[in-house]
């Protein structure tokens, strides 16, 4: 079966795009970093359980660039600690919502005016109270972000154009006209330069060693990289009073739900419901052992989602790989442990809660050690899991995790 993308965007799709956008990764003296960040972009691609931890040294590189930029290790350290912050409260967030029958254009339509909304919101008002330049919505609406950032330094108008373009033709040994040219792209967007670049402008003006203006210089250039469409999500935060990221994962679940059922009307799935039945016979040991029956209701569960395959064969997977640890086939349930987590990791919270906390303490019985870092490392991330570290604890596991009394034998 094809590996189905998440429809959440990854930790590393949302460090990625921010590092490029604002120029953060486009150094000479940094393109490992940029390389690096492309491949964790990618992480969802990545099968055996690689994706979604935050890549720690990407950071302390990003900040390491940034701190350059802005000349102050100070200020760059309390911008990135708010930005791992963010990335912890977005890498709990996913475990919380699954993503049911939605599509990766339906979670954009959704996390733009809710939670990626609320973080751009929290972002450009930190810079505004730094400095308060001009009013970002009057930024965020504009078809040039970047441009209307340096028009808003430019307090002299064209004089302060002039001086930019003499101080640039004079740094590069360039035509005077030529510079005037590049400058009124950058005016008119979307062109923008980039960060080493940009801080040639605020050189030209005398405001290199200002904070406020290289925070808007950055600002400028990731919205500028962003679209009009998101960027309205944004502005439409600095209306609201009181903001907090709990009123946004609350509009974000009340928008999902109703997409949702918008969006499963158009599905026609086979008639028999065996889901329910299935997950009694897996979990409650009142019900009676009849492993014949349970293989059944996986065939015919199989069956009845296959329309949806897709977006629930990971659920099939799990339940079969917890049938498989019943019927004592410990090693074949692993398997399927494994491809229930790359089936459906960012769609649905039962990974974490369930397939990653039964494949531990299966892994645990197994000896495997690296699995059970592995999964612990994972759970750990998303703020889950209830192993205490200790190796003695893992048979206890086990046996809270798949009850004696569940077993076929």
């Amino acid at each position: 079966m094809k590996l189905p993308v998440s429809p959440y965007p990854s930790i590393g799709e949302i460090v990625y795009e921010v590092a490029v956008r604002s120029g953060l990764v486009l150094s000479t003296d940094i393109s490992n970093l940029y390389e690096d960040l492309k491949a964790f972009k990618d992480d969802r691609k990545r099968p055996g359980l690689d994706p979604i931890e935050i890549p720690t040294t990407i950071l302390y590189s990003l900040e390491a660039r940034l701190a350059d930029y802005l000349g102050d290790p100070y200020a760059a350290n309390l911008i990135f600690v708010g930005a791992r912050r963010w990335l912890e409260f977005y890498a709990g967030f996913v475990t919380r919502h699954d993503a049911g029958l939605l599509e990766r254009q339906h979670m954009r339509e959704l996390l733009w005016p809710t939670i990626f909304g609320v973080g751009g919101y929290l972002l450009l008002n930190a810079v505004y109270l730094v400095l308060p330049l001009v009013k970002p919505t009057v930024v965020l609406n504009s078809s040039a972000p970047f441009g209307c950032v340096i028009k808003a330094l430019c307090t002299r108008g064209s004089k302060d154009y002039s001086l930019i373009c003499e101080h640039r033709a004079k740094e590069h040994g360039i035509d005077f006209d030529n510079c005037r040219d590049t400058l009124d792209a950058w005016l008119k967007g979307p062109a923008v330069p980039n960060l080493d670049r940009a801080l040639e402008l605020l050189k030209a003006l005398g405001l290199d060693y200002e904070m406020g203006p290289k925070l808007w210089v950055v600002a400028g250039r990731l919205l500028s990289r962003t679209p009009l469409e998101y960027r309205k999500s944004i502005a439409n935060h600095f209306s609201l009073t009181e903001l907090t990221i709990a009123d946004a994962e609350e509009a974000f679940f009340w928008r999902k739900r109703e997409v949702a059922m918008d969006n499963v009307r158009q599905y026609s799935i086979g008639p028999d419901r065996p889901y329910g039945a299935l997950r009694e016979a897996l979990y409650n040991p009142d019900v009676p052992r009849d492993a014949a029956a349970v293989q059944d209701m996986l065939t015919r569960l199989e069956r009845t989602w296959e329309p949806i395959a897709g977006q629930t064969y990971h659920i099939v997977e799990w339940l079969r790989a917890r049938f498989l640890v019943l019927c004592r086939q410990n090693e074949k349930a692993l398997e399927h442990y494994q491809a229930a987590y790359n089936l459906g990791v960012g769609r649905d919270p039962d990974i974490f809660k369930n397939v990653l906390a039964e494949a531990l303490a299966l892994a645990g019985k197994l000896g495997k050690k690296k699995l059970v870092k592995r999964y612990d490392s994972l759970l750990g991330l998303h703020w889950m899991g209830e192993w205490d570290g200790e190796s003695s604890s893992l048979p206890e596991l086990f046996d809270k995790r798949f009850d004696p009394r569940l077993f076929y034998d």
